[in-house]
């Protein structure tokens, strides 16, 4: 098994960019009309991609893949910045007055806060939880487990790897049609089937696809940077976010965005394009290069601001939103990711990877 190579692209932190932003102005009392969600379903494409190739170059190189340091790696890539996010988002409870239970706190620190949002378990007595917005994390965190296993087994078997995800694909498409069948109008449009690593690994395992079927496929990689290709995967996008169909949104919706992705990613990514040169240009390179600190610290901002001055004008309220969030992000970044990230780097003793995550 050959590897295209991991040379950094500067299009794959402007595309990580545009998604904190969704997320960021979704949050920004702003989500009855900005689809935030769709964020979050291309921070998943995007890790997938990110991993799967990863793997797919030591593959190539070493003739297999080191798990032990894959999890070293993701542990100083993850979690300082985490850890320190949870003690910040403690702290902001305990001056707001509001309880600080340590199950909130385990939930975040030890990657099962998406089935604790699912149970409503997060205390909001006194205002919403700030710890809430790890259950993204956790998702992705079950798949870092998981998958550097399921490669190491799959991987020297040829093509038996790409049908195992594909297969995935199907089954939790399926697993989410079985679910909902069963949920009230009230559940349906719940936490359940958004949150839970179940019924949403598939969005991680559709970028992971990208990469296993475009490695060392160049024709499939030029078909999918035709300008007709990428207008499909708009077309098909916008389709998933207009059609409000509620059964629809927590089943096929997932799926079809991740198939729109698809079929979008190599043309913004790989790409010379306006679009693909508006993702790779600095501001936004820069934005994506802290996406990680900003996912996290807009939502503390958010929460406090909302519960703090509630009736500020909406506009004051945003802009203290963005100011207070990217200075926060960008704090998070220069004095607690870079120095995992460097420890990181020289564990892995190579050069620069695609765009950390």
């Amino acid at each position: 098994m050959r590897s295209t190579g991991h040379a950094y692209l500067p299009a794959l932190d402007g595309l990580r960019a545009a998604s904190i932003l969704l997320v960021m102005l979704s949050h920004a009392w702003l989500g009855e009309i900005i689809p935030g969600g769709l964020g979050v379903t291309v921070f998943f494409f995007i890790s997938g991609f990110i991993i799967t190739r990863l793997m797919l170059s030591e593959h190539a190189r070493d003739g297999g893949i080191d798990i032990q340091a894959f999890y070293v790696r993701r542990l100083f890539r993850l979690m300082p910045a985490l850890y320190v996010f949870v003690a910040v988002g403690a702290i902001s409870l305990w001056l707001s007055g509001a309880p600080v239970p340590w199950q909130d706190v385990a939930a975040a620190l030890f990657y099962f806060s998406n089935y604790w949002n699912i149970c409503d378990c997060f205390d909001s007595s006194v205002m919403a939880s700030p710890l809430s917005i790890t259950w993204s994390l956790a998702v992705e965190e079950h798949y870092y487990f998981v998958f550097p296993l399921l490669f190491a087994v799959l991987a020297p078997r040829g093509a038996w790897l790409t049908r195992v995800i594909v297969g995935a694909l199907f089954a939790v498409l399926a697993w989410r049609i079985w679910l909902a069948s069963g949920m009230d109008a009230q559940t349906l449009s719940g936490k359940r089937i958004y949150m839970g690593t179940d019924t949403r690994v598939d969005s991680i395992f559709y970028g992971a696809a990208f990469s296993l079927l475009t490695t060392d496929r160049p024709g499939l990689r030029a078909f999918l940077g035709r300008p007709a290709v990428f207008a499909a995967g708009i077309a098909l996008m916008l389709a998933t976010l207009l059609y409000r169909d509620p059964f629809f949104r927590e089943t096929l919706r997932f799926s079809l965005q991740g198939i729109a992705l698809a079929l979008m990613f190599q043309y913004l990514v790989f790409g010379q394009n306006l679009f693909s040169r508006i993702l790779a240009s600095r501001p936004l390179v820069h934005v994506g290069l802290i996406s990680y600190s900003l996912y996290l610290y807009h939502w503390l901002v958010f929460v406090l601001l909302d519960t703090w001055i509630p009736d500020w004008p909406l506009a004051l309220r945003i802009g203290l939103l963005v100011v207070l969030s990217f200075g926060a992000a960008h704090l998070s970044w220069r004095y607690v990711e870079r120095i995992g990230l460097v420890l990181r780097d020289r564990m892995r003793g190579r050069g620069h990877a695609p765009a950390p995550r």
